[in-house]
């Protein structure tokens, strides 16, 4: 069996599908579930405080864990539930590896809706500001992340598609940091557009800013 096909398999609503893991924040009976206003864990952790668009992030994987992930940014219509890993690769600015968690998952995710220079490869140089948007991105390494999706899983090179959490508020979302930031340029994917008025704000702030690339690479 494929990889793309068992992940699909396991993103489907039937619990009845041995060796596939249970979804995080999907029931298992198929019921509506509610989005809550806040969460704590057993532990009494609440979620991340939102990391800001300036100065160090703020990363605290043992919150993470218990959040609800019903409260984190997704689709308007995502094709499976969020998954829980751990970044274990990067590959650029925009791409990652990623270990489930919650669940078996493993593979490489492009992030949705943006877009970073190109960092050296088959004998090419890396684009302007390429090699500072995958040093930036290297901080999720070795961290928890949650992934939440929209309308396609995958893209034409089989990677998935998905947004990147490292909290529950605006600035924990890794697209976001990107482009705020000026690592990144907004970029529309496929039907998976339920965040581009944002991002391409988010972009706009950047660049009438003139952060990261708006001024290193004019």
């Amino acid at each position: 069996m494929s990889r793309r096909f068992a992940l699909l398999l396991c993103a489907l609503p039937l619990p009845l599908i041995t060796g596939c893991p249970r979804q995080v924040g999907m029931p298992v009976d198929g019921s509506t579930m509610s989005t809550p206003d806040a969460f704590v864990g057993d532990a009494g952790v609440g979620p991340a405080p939102d990391n800001g668009y300036r100065g160090a992030i703020t990363f605290d994987d043992a919150r993470l864990r218990v959040i609800d992930p019903r409260v984190l940014a997704t689709g308007s219509s995502p094709c499976r539930a969020p998954v829980l890993g751990e970044v274990y690769a990067v590959t650029d600015g925009d791409t990652i590896r990623v270990d489930g968690v919650s669940e078996v998952f493993n593979a490489p995710v492009r992030m949705i809706g943006i877009d970073t220079p190109e960092i050296s490869h088959d004998g090419m140089p890396a684009e302007c500001f390429g090699n500072e948007a995958r040093d930036f991105t290297e901080q999720l390494e070795g961290h928890l992340v949650y992934l939440t999706f929209d309308a396609e899983c995958f893209d034409r090179f089989d990677r998935v598609l998905a947004y990147v959490h490292i909290g529950t508020g605006e600035g924990d979302m890794w697209e976001r940091q990107m482009l705020r930031r000026g690592y990144a340029t907004e970029l529309g994917v496929g039907a998976n557009r339920t965040w581009e008025s944002s991002f391409r704000a988010d972009e706009a702030a950047a660049r009438a800013a003139n952060e990261g690339l708006w001024s290193a690479c004019r």
